[in-house]
């Protein structure tokens, strides 16, 4: 009898110490799942301010070189302008030259000296892109040329450059300097009506 109520005692003993260790066990998986899923929270969190990282470094690299890209055309604007104000300085001596060698004779000592010293000034516009616009028997083009004189005449088309008063120049594709010219006009009726009037009497 002694057994048995010893044994039942173990038994009861048994029982008491196993329920604790199986709610230990589901309370540490229960832990353990709760900590997975902060940890896969964080991991998502972390994985989100990566790509916002990402996406402001891509948006940052773009306003860099849109930035760069107006500065260096700001740049070459301003460069050019600083060069069109010098080259056209120089055109200015290069018509003092002109106008001076149409006042001599082309085969004096002086007329020669001009002309060289107009060839090298030339050579040396040249270098730089400058060159001289072809403007003669073409369509007046107001973007390039300013109209100083009306010439009405049969000979050529209206609207036609029949001489240029001032040389025009660009400087590579774009205009260093405008050009001054004689435009050709359909004589008006009235003046032709008058002219042969007056060849009648």
């Amino acid at each position: 009898m002694a057994n048995n109520e010893e044994e039942k005692k173990n038994n009861h003993n048994d029982e008491n110490t196993e329920t604790p260790h199986v709610e230990n066990s589901e309370n540490t998986e229960n832990q353990l799942e709760e900590k997975i899923k902060e940890m896969e929270n964080e991991l998502k969190k972390k994985e989100n301010e990566i790509f916002d990282l990402k996406m402001e470094n891509i948006k940052l690299k773009e306003r860099l070189r849109q930035e760069s890209d107006i500065y260096e055309r700001e740049l070459k604007r301003l460069v050019l302008k600083e060069k069109i104000n010098i080259f056209k300085e120089f055109l200015e001596v290069l018509d003092n030259i002109e106008r001076a060698l149409e006042s001599l004779n082309g085969d004096s000592e002086h007329s020669k000296g001009l002309m060289l010293i107009k060839d090298q000034l030339f050579k040396f516009l040249s270098s730089y892109g400058i060159k001289e616009m072809d403007l003669i028997n073409k369509p007046y083009d107001p973007n390039i040329a300013d109209i100083g004189e009306v010439v009405e005449t049969k000979d050529y088309p209206q609207g036609t450059v029949v001489k240029v008063l001032r040389k025009g120049y660009y400087i590579g594709d774009n205009v260093l300097r405008t050009a001054v010219v004689a435009v050709s006009k359909e004589p008006s009726e009235n003046k032709n009506e008058n002219s042969s009037n007056n060849s009648n009497n």
